[in-house]
């Protein structure tokens, strides 16, 4: 089976791709950039050219698409809205001409409005995929775009397999030393002291193409722990005191409920900062 990975040179990218090599997978990287993987067949790719894209997803059987601007800084709003929802549309397009079953497709979080919003609002924690969305900057307005143009492609293509997994904060495992050694004080954090170990975000790729469920789901592809070393609850109840607690806060459990991974996807985050090298 060969499967595409857009932004196959990218910090996730990497990690995907050995994930699916590790698996058995053929690979063929997209990108601007070459990947330095050796077993990789690397096509050079602008995302925003339908054309390129379907060039480049010829022969594939899945494609996991990461190529975007991942966050609204750095560049025109504009620029960065569009790139994502652009580049999102050619590879479903594009998959859905060629007959390609198995999409995933890098959300964020921030598809519910969270970390780039002035002033966030939480209906309650821990979070799941039902909470409301109210985005507001030009990123988190493109992943929200991208996941409904998994909809739409859904309820064309009744046959596609369509995920979007919503990570959170995507961290190298170098990372976690840093945080044992610099203890944090409890401070408000808007993201909700939420992470992903790139490790699991790779994990959690292989499996979308690997799912048998028809149609587009999301999921947050979270860490089950926060990044804080204070106690869940004694920071829900300092910093959101107004939000009402449906789930299990206790210890230092995640403000984000991923169930609907483990149950579709069979995917739990497996790695923690506490713990993991």
């Amino acid at each position: 089976m060969k499967v595409a990975v857009t932004g196959g040179s990218g910090r996730i990218g990497h990690f995907v791709i050995d994930e699916l090599l590790a698996h058995g997978y053929e690979v063929r990287s997209l990108d601007r950039v070459p990947s330095e993987q050796r077993k990789v067949e690397f096509y050079r790719v602008d995302m925003q050219n339908i054309g390129e894209v379907f060039q480049a997803l010829h022969g594939c059987d899945a494609v996991i698409h990461l190529a975007a601007y991942a966050s609204p800084y750095g560049l025109p709003p504009a620029v960065v809205y569009a790139n994502n929802t652009i580049a999102n549309y050619n590879v479903l397009e594009a998959a859905a001409k060629m007959g390609i079953k198995k999409v995933c497709m890098a959300s964020s979080v921030n598809a519910i409005g969270l970390s780039y919003s002035r002033h966030p609002r939480y209906d309650y924690f821990p979070i799941d995929e039902n909470h409301p969305k109210r985005v507001e900057d030009c990123y988190s307005l493109s992943k929200l775009v991208g996941e409904m143009q998994g909809d739409a492609f859904a309820r064309l293509h009744g046959d596609m397999t369509l995920s979007s997994l919503r990570f959170h904060g995507v961290i190298l495992p170098g990372h976690y030393q840093h945080w044992r050694t610099h203890p944090r004080t409890p401070r408000k954090d808007q993201s909700l002291w939420g992470y992903t170990d790139v490790r699991d975000a790779a994990r959690a790729c292989r499996l979308a193409i690997e799912a048998d469920f028809k149609g587009h789901e999301a999921f947050f592809i979270i860490a089950a722990d926060t990044n804080s070393s204070t106690p869940s609850r004694e920071l829900a109840e300092r910093f959101y005191p107004d939000v009402p607690i449906r789930g299990d806060l206790s210890g230092f459990n995640s403000f984000f409920n991923c169930e609907k991974a483990k149950r579709l996807l069979g995917w739990t985050h497996e790695h923690s900062w506490r713990t993991s090298d």
